[in-house]
């Protein structure tokens, strides 16, 4: 009935539209009949809307199409290299070009030319470059040249590109949306936005342009590319607004304007909410004698909205509970049981597969947390969500927190000369529910590193890499880190994996070299993760404010409070950086700590052993101080810097960095120079000192003398002073050392170097630091590349070795070996001779679609020895199947305090056929053992997921999903527990006429920890259950519908932990009745039969409901449940009767 009223529809509409125009009478007003932009008939005022069609007929003859986009706009500014030398010859010109998408918002332009002289930067030139014109430059004296492209708009704010030379821009591949032409050179993209942009996308578009003819787009002229075609895309601000196109020449003549509407609000939205209310007549207790609750509640609340104004707002919010407790449905924390470790192995998956629903979720609002909104116009915003507590530029208040809570952070339009807002204030306010752990690991020569936890919550990790001074920990550099380039990470596991191995040491600062390592080298990881045991009741909030008094000088204040856990801190801070010049600067850090912060896990082993560092208690401060200066901000000729420090930190400052138990100065100062190409000295001097006694004073001068292209010399002297009254005498003492290094240079691809040092003079517990040794740098082959030094002196032999591959396929291969004469480990002493490090390992394409990993890395300190061992393979055997697998394995033999390994084993495989059959699967092993610092290491965990999506046809779908998890735990950082599950799901629902629906499934169940009860999971019956159900329902007409589920268990359960499994199968058997009673009302009658056959009773209940619709979006129902059972048969509580209030929502 229904297709055959749609048919008849079509046909009169069609045949009203073939009778004649004569016979109608279509004066009436608002309507109008026209035919390529010719009124026929109708209201003459309706003609004004005739233009737009007449232009849209004349640019589909002109095959030119001009269609507004979005208001989501991307901003494009480019600098293109027009034509230059092929040799950068100083003197030569060069032409570019400006290029930018948004010419409306912008009022002026510029060109920067830099010099490289002596490897460093310095600005030459500045050229006017009017957005979307073009200028000549001549190249100046230098090594190199770079440009910088700004626009500025009128407010003076500006955009700029990053720094590129002049041949190495990207060449283009044809036409672009900013109107680039094919033939230019294009520089790199925007590195600073401060422009604010109102309005939307236009996209002008056009082909087949005959050769020679002109095109003009917005008074702009667009150069085709070789077969004619073009587009060009611009910003514009909200309105109706003129787009003009010329086509002229070559046999062409197109004038063509059209109007295009930029609307001034874009909005997508839509939103659930579905929550029940209930009274429990008959609660009960369990078997464990707690009381269930007699009141419950629960539902679950979506929503997402995303919208953007012409104002230039952005608006994104995204929330969704799941079905929860009331209690737990804007609780963030990952849930601690096996089950919910389970969902978060996966963690890449947003939404799973019902069987029988097509639906596909979208994340566009990326958050871990439930609930995520952000509004955010110009470079400001405010959060709720996800984000990094950084909190801006304080040295001695460095905050990597990944917190999820409010966020907010405020840039003014006023700037400086340099583009920096004049004024920035950025705040948060959190309740994480989780602790941060920071774990501190010397580089293995390896790639594999285990973290102190596991089980972490996902996205919650900052990876770095410090290097430190060994002898005060002072902060020399660090390197943030980028998962997916730089590593990868299994949460679960906890496992991170370097795209590249990472020594423990850095040698190449100082020309003399200490005994150990002087400058070391750590891996940093900054994460969350929820403890399985214990409630988190806490908050962390914090604010910044910094301004810029003058275009050099800016002032910040920050503070932050942390009540996490054990941390209970209250930090404040302060700070100046006057910018002398481009390279010069002097920087003012203070900042003051009250109360323990958090402590941190140091391993010398890539995660095998730690060391826990605590929290210290008490209050502290800390104040630093650099100057740098280069000689050329300064108007020197000749370049050279000049830097110093003075550092202050006091017992009780505690930060996430440090931990000071005794209070501490230290300071330093270097200058150099380089006077010429061929020579270059550098003198030094830092001190140390802390109120426990120890004391370090050191000092040097070096210098470098290139003889001539080939050759080159070094020499140094070196003083070192230390007094440590609680350390071992040959720490204490005087010494002075001389250094001399030849360094020889036949070509590009080799460099050999000598060199010799020696003590002249010393005296107390300091041994003598003679050595000697020769190197090597040598490119062998192509793509292959050797480093070797070989050195022996009073304090032992010392060496390395490094074989390395790389090429353009993405394969590798390394191995090395290195012994560092002195060599220390914290907390680990000495037993034996240090033998040293080994490193072996590479990755390859074996084909396109085959590739794998391999490292092992071995540590012999003496008797403490290390092994890790890390395995991967990553294979496409078909367009629609991927397999993973990787390996971790370690161990620590140690004659002292024991052994301990660590196993860890993950296995991915995914199948993608397109729209009708997908399926993944994924296994995690874990297996340690040992004892670290007393505490037994033991664990054994299994954990597996997979699910299968089938859409057999239109109308029937199969779907398939397994869970397991057997996790024993000692140490505690995963839930112990034994948890299955596994579900098979067939669905009929036809397509062309849906009255009957019907699902069948089939499920088991084995449950070792425990239904939960009154939110608690582990207090009610335990199961091992196969179910199978059948559920149909069938529309006899718009207003009645038939409903039937029968259902099978086959179970053994337990009624609480310490009880013996009994065998307890059951049927069920339903049949409802639902039933549109008028335009506002529903109701539901269901009858239920339950028979327990070993249970040896049978009960037989009723449930009704009334809904009452509250407009088209809502509708709330009460019912009442005449039984003890709920149509669950692996709900094992019998608790159910009772009344209920149910309340539906949905835009």
């Amino acid at each position: 009935m229904r297709m055959s009223k749609t048919l008849l529809a079509a046909k009169l509409s069609v045949s009203v539209l073939a009778m004649p125009v004569a016979a109608q009478d279509l004066s009436f007003p608002g309507f109008a009949i026209s035919v390529d932009g010719q009124t026929i008939a109708g209201d003459p005022r309706v003609a004004v809307s005739v233009p737009a069609r007449q232009a849209d007929v004349d640019l589909a003859k002109a095959d030119i199409r001009v269609q507004y986009d979005s208001l989501y706009n991307e901003p494009a500014l480019a600098l293109l290299v027009l034509d230059a030398p092929q040799v950068p010859v100083p003197g030569a010109t060069v032409r570019v070009a400006s290029r930018l998408n948004y010419p409306a918002f912008v009022t002026r332009g510029e060109l920067l030319i830099y010099s490289v002289e002596r490897g460093r930067l310095r600005q030459v030139a500045r050229r006017p470059l009017t957005p979307g014109g073009e200028a000549s430059f001549v190249i100046p004296q230098g090594e190199e040249v770079l440009l910088t492209h700004r626009v500025f708009d009128a407010e003076g704010r500006y955009d700029e590109t990053a720094p590129v030379t002049i041949f190495t821009t990207e060449a283009a591949d044809g036409g672009r949306a900013d109107g680039t032409p094919a033939t230019a050179t294009v520089a790199s993209p925007p590195i600073r936005r401060r422009i604010p942009l109102r309005g939307g996308t236009v996209t002008v578009s056009g082909s087949d342009v005959r050769d020679g003819a002109t095109v003009s787009v917005l008074g702009e002229t667009v150069v085709p590319d070789a077969d004619g075609t073009f587009v060009v895309q611009r910003i514009l601000p909200p309105g109706e607004l003129p787009v003009a196109v010329q086509v002229n020449g070559a046999g062409e003549d197109t004038d063509i304007e059209r109007f295009v509407t930029i609307p001034r609000a874009e909005w997508f939205y839509t939103a659930i909410a579905d929550l029940t209310f209930g009274k429990r007549f008959d609660p009960g207790v369990t078997a464990a004698g707690v009381q269930v609750d007699d009141t419950y509640s629960y539902g679950r609340l979506a929503g997402f909205a995303k919208g953007r104004l012409a104002s230039g707002w952005e608006v994104t919010t995204r929330f969704d509970s799941g079905e929860e407790e009331f209690d737990e449905i804007f609780d963030g924390r990952d849930n601690q049981d096996v089950a919910a470790i389970l969902d978060r192995l996966d963690y890449d998956e947003v939404g799973y597969s019902e069987f029988g629903d097509d639906s596909v979720i979208e994340d566009g609002a990326p958050s871990r947390g439930k609930f995520f909104g952000r509004i955010e116009r110009d470079g400001n915003h405010l959060m709720w969500g996800d984000f990094e507590a950084g909190l801006g530029d304080n040295r001695l208040l460095r905050n990597t927190r990944t917190l999820y809570g409010a966020q907010g952070v405020y840039r003014s339009a006023d700037t400086t000369e340099n583009g920096d807002a004049r004024l920035s204030v950025e705040a948060y306010a959190a309740q994480p529910d989780r602790l941060p752990g920071r774990d501190i690991f010397r580089g293995t020569g390896g790639s594999l590193y285990f973290l102190r936890q596991q089980d972490i919550s996902v996205g919650s990790e900052t990876i770095s890499i410090e290097i430190r001074d060994a002898e005060t920990g002072r902060l020399i550099s660090t390197r943030r880190l980028v998962e997916g380039r730089d590593y990868d990470v299994n949460y679960i596991q906890g496992v991170i994996i370097l795209s590249r191995p990472l020594q423990g040491s850095v040698d190449d600062i100082d020309l003399i070299d200490q005994p150990g390592a002087e400058y070391t080298a750590n891996l940093v990881a900054q994460y969350e993760f929820t403890p399985t045991a214990g409630n988190i009741q806490d908050f962390a909030y914090g604010a910044r404010v910094e301004g810029w008094v003058a275009d050099d000088l800016r002032l910040g204040l920050t503070g932050m409070v942390e009540n996490t856990g054990t941390a209970d801190q209250t930090a404040t801070g302060a700070d100046l950086l006057w910018q002398i010049g481009e390279q010069s600067a002097l920087r003012l850090d203070y900042a003051r700590t009250d109360g323990p912060g958090f402590g941190a896990s140091v391993s010398q082993t890539g995660g095998l052993g730690f060391t826990d560092i605590a929290p210290v208690v008490g209050s502290g401060h800390a104040v630093q101080a650099d100057v740098s200066l280069d000689f050329a901000d300064l108007g020197l000729a000749a370049p050279g810097r000049f830097d110093a420090f003075y550092q202050e930190r006091t017992a009780g400052f505690s930060t996430l960095d440090q931990q000071i138990t005794v209070d501490e100065r230290s300071s330093g100062l270097a200058v150099e120079m380089e006077p010429s190409d061929a020579l270059r000295w550098r003198v030094y001097y830092e001190q140390f000192r802390d109120d426990a006694g120890r004391r370090i004073d050191e000092g040097g001068a070096e210098i470098g003398i290139a003889l001539n292209d080939r050759i080159a010399l070094a020499f140094g002297v070196e003083h070192v002073d230390k007094q440590s009254p609680t350390a071992a005498a040959n720490d204490t003492g005087r010494r002075t050392d001389v250094a001399a290094r030849v360094t020889v240079t036949p070509s590009e691809r080799l460099s050999y170097y000598g060199f010799a040092q020696g003590t002249v003079d010393h005296s107390g517990g300091l041994e003598r630091n003679n050595r000697i040794g020769v190197g090597a740098n040598w490119a062998v082959a192509q793509n292959w590349r050797l480093e070797a030094e070989v050195s022996g002196g009073n304090q032992g032999a010392g060496g390395e070795l490094l074989a390395s591959y790389a090429n353009d396929a993405g394969t590798t291969a390394y191995a090395g070996y290195r012994l560092e004469p002195g060599r220390e480990l914290n907390g680990i002493t000495l037993s034996g001779r240090d033998r040293g490090q080994f490193v072996i390992g590479g990755t390859r394409k074996l084909t396109d679609y085959l590739g794998i990993r391999a490292e092992n890395t071995v540590d012999l300190f003496g008797d403490y020895r290390s092994v890790a061992n890390l395995y991967g393979v990553d294979w496409d055997a078909t367009e629609a199947l991927r397999f993973d697998a990787t390996a971790e394995i370690g161990r620590i033999t140690d004659r002292v305090t024991g052994d301990i390994d660590r196993t860890a084993f993950s296995l991915g495989v995914a199948y993608d056929r397109g729209d009708d059959l997908t399926a993944r699967a994924r296994l995690e092993l874990r297996r340690d053992r040992g004892e670290d610092l007393g505490v037994s290491q033991d664990q054994d965990a299994v954990l597996v997921t997979a699910d299968v999506a089938w859409k057999i046809d239109d109308a029937r779908r199969l779907s398939f999903g397994a869970e397991y998890a057997d996790i024993d735990s000692d140490n505690g950082n995963l839930a112990e527990g034994t948890f299955a599950q596994v579900a098979l799901g067939y669905a009929i629902r036809p397509t062309l006429d849906d009255r009957f629906n019907l699902l069948f499934q089939y499920r088991y169940l084995e449950d070792l920890v425990g239904q939960e009860v009154n939110g608690t999971a582990g207090q009610g019956p335990r199961q091992r259950s196969h179910v199978l159900s059948v559920d149909g329902e069938y529309d006899l007409n718009k207003r009645l519908s038939l409903g039937a589920k029968v259902g099978l268990r086959l179970s053994e359960s337990a009624p609480g932990p310490g009880f013996a499994f009994a065998d307890n199968d059951a049927w069920l058997a339903i049949g409802n009745l639902r039933y549109h009673i008028v335009k506002n009302w529903d109701g539901l009658f269901e009858l239920r039969h339950l028979q327990a056959d070993q249970g040896g009773f049978q009960e037989t209940g009723a449930l009704a409901t009334v809904y009452r619709h509250l407009g088209r979006n809502a509708k709330v129902g009460i019912g009442f449940n005449f039984g003890e059972f709920s149509d669950n048969l692996t709900d094992l509580t019998y608790d159910d009767r009772g009344a209920f209030l149910n309340v539906i929502a949905k835009f």
